[in-house]
């Protein structure tokens, strides 16, 4: 399923809407493709004057709707013609809807989007709701985002319910923040890199919609967060000393990923003079280089503690920040059986600096 980037508008605040506004240009042309914003009687105007401006750089805009939001603008789920005049392409079906309700509206004749809450949205009845629904293509799922400290979904959460839609062919999103930021979905990814964030996300490999939830996002985290859809990031602080041969494991696109249980082994096709140097203990987060394999370039980070190894060649530590990304990286293993991954490859990002300690 392919993978798509949105960001969050805020219609009740004009400073932000302005500074919004501004980036949406910049957002399409780094392959941003969708819009979401609340709605209410009294951002009706600015919901049509940001509609048209969204149609015309080919966004898809949904808009999050409830029993009083419909009450607000008299609507119904068989007349959603107020929607279509303002020139939103889906209603996301926030909460107090019955099951029956949400038929009708996906059912509608205007040819607008239905978003189901992935968050709350009884997954026992999807099945149900699919089989009653014309046009399932015309079906997507979205998370809610929590706002609040520590009211967040867990990860493991999240990619439950999100595998119940996206297994069904349902395209999941969710909203991620910077650092400390309010509206993320998952609690736990709050205190990461948006980046980071977001290169977790698809690796989760049922989240299929990446959201922005900052109000006023920067160009460095848009382009950040684009670059996700790209590669997957690792970032590694390189110990002094590295050699020129160990350093061709930077910048370089592996995608054969290895999952195992004390390791994480990267592989990709390359010519290798790399000799044995810095053979020590390998501590969790260890970034080594395997040495006298000439046709291959590997790399194995562990995740515990081990000895030794003649083969292997300890060239720096993954970043902390990192270390979570590193447990909930999934396996790309391109093969006979497999023509393409979905997932983007990993690249390892070099930081060079001192240690003022070392191990």
């Amino acid at each position: 399923m392919t993978k798509k980037l949105g960001m969050l508008l805020t219609l009740w605040n004009d400073d932000y809407l302005k500074k919004q506004k501004e980036l949406l240009p910049l957002a399409r042309e780094l392959g941003y493709t969708e819009v979401w914003s609340g709605i209410a009687r009294e951002t009706v105007g600015k919901a049509k004057e940001i509609a048209e401006l969204l149609n015309n750089l080919g966004f898809y805009y949904v808009v999050d709707v409830s029993p009083d939001v419909f009450n607000q603008l008299g609507a119904s789920p068989r007349n959603l013609r107020v929607f279509k005049d303002i020139g939103v392409g889906g209603l996301r079906l926030d909460w107090g809807f019955s099951l029956d309700e949400m038929v009708e509206i996906a059912n509608n004749e205007l040819g607008l989007k239905t978003e189901l809450n992935a968050s709350v949205f009884p997954v026992d009845h999807i099945d149900e709701f699919l089989r009653k629904v014309r046009d399932p293509e015309l079906v997507m799922a979205s998370h809610d985002f929590y706002p609040w400290m520590e009211t967040g979904l867990s990860l493991e959460d999240a990619v439950a319910k999100s595998k119940e839609f996206h297994s069904r062919g349902i395209s999941v999103a969710a909203f991620i923040v910077r650092k400390g930021g309010a509206r993320s979905t998952i609690e736990t990814l709050r205190e990461l890199d948006i980046g980071t964030s977001a290169n977790v996300l698809i690796n989760t490999k049922v989240i299929d919609r990446i959201w922005i939830g900052e109000p006023e996002p920067t160009k460095t985290e848009l382009e950040d967060v684009s670059s996700s859809l790209m590669y997957t990031r690792l970032r590694v602080r390189v110990y002094p000393n590295v050699t020129e041969e160990e350093k061709k494991v930077f910048g370089r696109e592996f995608r054969d990923v290895r999952i195992k249980e004390n390791s994480v082994g990267l592989t990709t096709a390359g010519e290798n003079n790399i000799t044995p140097r810095n053979v020590v203990r390998r501590y969790s987060g260890s970034v080594c280089v395997v040495n006298d394999n000439p046709h291959y370039i590997q790399v194995w980070i562990f995740k515990k503690d081990v000895n030794a190894d003649g083969r292997f060649n300890v060239i720096g530590e993954i970043l902390e920040e990192d270390s979570f990304l590193l447990e909930h990286l999934a396996e790309r293993t391109g093969g006979t059986f497999r023509i393409k991954d979905e997932l983007p490859p990993v690249v390892l990002q070099p930081i060079y600096e001192s240690f003022s300690t070392s191990r």
